[in-house]
């Protein structure tokens, strides 16, 4: 009696798909099973003059709040600078008893920053940007979004 090679190959591969298949079905969940840890809440955006130049600082602040820590909101503030100059930018908001600030700095032409602070819910951030060597500053405030 002759036997098919092939065909004791392909029913193997089957039984070993489909008890792969079983595995990943019964095996332990993701980490992203429980869901994102931020939900994201909208964004605001504004500009800041500096002193007399005629270009504007762009800014947008994207809103998230904490699924882990329920009085938490994570601000994701890009500030963008059309011109050529060395700036920095410096973002601090309220979290507790004490602030969380973050700044950056950068030089050059058509240049952005990204600063993430995290700060309480209903706490306004304080947005600064200093540019040199005019030696010359501004800030502004953002509100939360859907807040106050």
């Amino acid at each position: 009696m002759r036997t098919n090679g092939g065909t004791k190959v392909k029913r193997r591969a089957a039984v070993l798909l489909g008890t792969a298949v079983l595995a990943s079905a019964l095996a332990a969940p993701t980490a992203f099973a429980d869901g994102p840890s931020e939900i994201y809440l909208g964004k605001v955006s504004g500009t800041i003059k500096v002193g007399g130049f005629p270009t504007k600082y762009t800014w947008v602040d994207k809103q998230y709040r904490s699924t882990s820590l329920p009085n938490l909101r994570e601000h994701s503030i890009r500030i963008t600078f059309p011109g050529c100059a060395a700036w920095r930018a410096r973002a601090s908001v309220k979290w507790g008893s004490t602030y969380d600030t973050e700044q950056s700095s950068t030089k050059g032409c058509n240049k952005s920053i990204l600063l993430t602070p995290m700060g309480d819910m209903n706490a306004n951030v304080t947005l600064a940007v200093h540019q040199d060597p005019a030696d010359m500053s501004a800030t502004v405030v953002i509100k939360p979004v859907g807040g106050r």
